[in-house]
């Protein structure tokens, strides 16, 4: 069980199991507190903080479905059949090919009920927190973040599927109305912007997981950064100013010089890694499951390298022509399992392949030779979260993170490449491959800089948010065609459809 200490003074004890032990389901009828009385509610310091716990608990499924269906539709992540394992009624094929509908793969209405029970339990919170008669310092920072985690919900809402209804705590009962796109970023701004100077500007153990200044500053930076996609103005100037606060915080946000490291899995509870990673979303293998990111993606014999009990999946792997964009100099290569596997006495692993019911050892290849029947040693592997030795659960303790300094750097070049800095672009980028030990780039491209945000930040979740930004997500590359450019966003899911007759469907579907 991880250890956390307190916020501002107060004990968060009641905050951590609340945290820990909340639901990752959006039924929000099991939220004891939406069912008390608002006007006395919460009414202690324990329960202000069971408040924020329960909210921030809701992020545990950001992982799955959000990032992994923003990753298994990009360049970088494919999930091949492999005999009678990962077809699931052809989902991972059609992330693949973009070739998803709105009743499949699952993930796309998932991640669309992910969005919205993180934003229905932050209005049920602020509004108990409205009513509540209870005055403590720190409430305005508790009452700043269940903001930010709201607009962090329509953030994902606004990237993925463009216009959609807003409510908040002070909406009617009832189907609402479809939003335009442009009318949810100038929601996320208003939101972010307002909530900003009651926040914390600090990064140790205090206001590990929350939304500090820092991760405020960092998404609006992605909002920004964004917006000729969302609204069709470029907003770059004001992008550098949110990048800008971030690089200058008083929290002194700085790469840490083990990349790894962020990754790792007590980076819960090192202080190396407080200093990049600007918000995570915790997790404990036990009491917050969730992060089995191992099982995804590990052979099933490599069970015996690591001493783990469960058996893992043998699915999630990275095309070659992805992997191949790392060079063998590169630090950040150390992602990725490829060639002969060994056990603990440095022999060479065996398994049975579920194709052709062949025992064979266990090399994997960069080459994946089929989308439909790839053999099971097929496909560069990633291991960039650390693998728990010893584990007899599925899940692990590693905490998932969401933004990092690294990405904010890289960011921040990108808004000075826009305004004309090509200059200071490139020392920022240069910094990132310093700390992987690549050699310094003398000159700097766009093409360039998409290729380094790809090493850098492989399988966090950006790529499919990058590659539309860029302009290159319409773009051919293995097991996909040139596709069309409705697929920039995904189809507002049937199941949503029939439940609200005020929406309308995307665009190309």
């Amino acid at each position: 069980m991880k250890v956390y200490k307190n916020i501002k003074g107060l004990t968060i004890a009641s905050l951590v199991a609340t945290l820990l032990g909340a639901p990752a389901c959006t039924d929000l009828e099991s939220e004891i507190f939406d069912q008390a009385d608002a006007s006395v509610y919460p009414a202690t310091e324990s329960e202000l903080l069971s408040t924020v716990g329960a909210t921030y608990g809701r992020l545990r499924g950001y992982y799955d479905p959000v990032t992994i269906l923003n990753e298994a539709t990009s360049d970088e992540m494919v999930v091949p059949t492999r005999g009678p394992d990962w077809y699931d009624n052809a989902s991972w094929q059609l992330m693949a090919r973009h070739d998803w509908t709105p009743v499949s793969p699952g993930q796309i209405n998932g991640s669309w009920e992910w969005a919205y029970g993180v934003i229905a339990n932050a209005n049920i919170n602020l509004q108990s927190l409205k009513e509540s008669t209870l005055q403590i310092s720190g409430k305005e920072a508790i009452v700043a973040e269940v903001r930010l985690l709201r607009a962090f919900g329509y953030f994902i809402l606004m990237d993925m599927y463009g216009g959609v209804p807003i409510t908040t705590e002070d909406s009617p009962p009832g189907n609402l109305p479809q939003s335009t796109r442009q009318q949810v970023f100038d929601f996320v701004v208003k939101e972010i912007n307002e909530a900003l100077p009651d926040l914390i500007d600090a990064k140790d153990i205090n206001v590990y997981g929350r939304f500090t200044k820092g991760a405020a500053n960092t998404l609006l930076g992605k909002v920004y950064l964004n917006a000729q996609v969302y609204t069709g103005t470029p907003k770059y100037a004001e992008a550098l100013m949110a990048l800008n606060a971030v690089t200058s915080s008083a929290a002194a946000y700085s790469l840490n010089p083990n990349f790894l490291e962020n990754f790792s899995v007590s980076n819960g509870a090192n202080p190396n890694t407080y200093a990049e990673n600007i918000l995570t979303v915790p997790y404990d293998k036990i009491l917050a499951t969730g992060m089995n990111w191992q099982m995804r993606t590990l052979n099933s014999a490599l069970k015996a390298t690591y001493g783990m009990t469960p058996t893992p999946w043998n699915g999630f792997a990275t095309r070659a022509e992805f992997y191949n964009t790392f060079s063998n100099d590169d630090a950040r290569k150390a992602i990725w399992l490829v060639g002969p596997q060994l056990d603990a006495a440095g022999n060479v692993l065996t398994f049975k392949d579920a194709v052709d019911n062949v025992d064979k050892p266990l090399i994997l290849t960069p080459t994946i030779t089929s989308l439909e029947k790839a053999l099971g040693n097929e496909g560069v592997r990633n291991v960039k979260y650390e693998v728990q030795r010893n584990n007899t659960r599925n899940d692990q303790d590693n905490d998932f993170v969401v933004f990092r300094y690294a990405d904010v750097l890289l960011m921040k070049a990108e808004a000075l490449m826009q305004t004309g800095d090509a200059a200071g672009a490139l020392e920022l980028v240069n910094q990132v491959r310093e700390r992987a030990k690549v050699e310094p780039l003398t000159t700097l491209t766009m093409d360039e800089l998409l290729a380094e945000r790809g090493r850098e930040l492989a399988w966090e979740g950006w790529r499919r948010n990058d590659l539309i930004r860029f302009g290159k997500w319409e773009n051919a590359w293995e097991f996909k065609n040139n596709s069309d450019v409705n697929r920039r966003l995904f189809p507002i899911p049937s199941q949503q459809l029939s439940n609200n007759p005020n929406l309308k469907q995307n665009p190309g579907y």
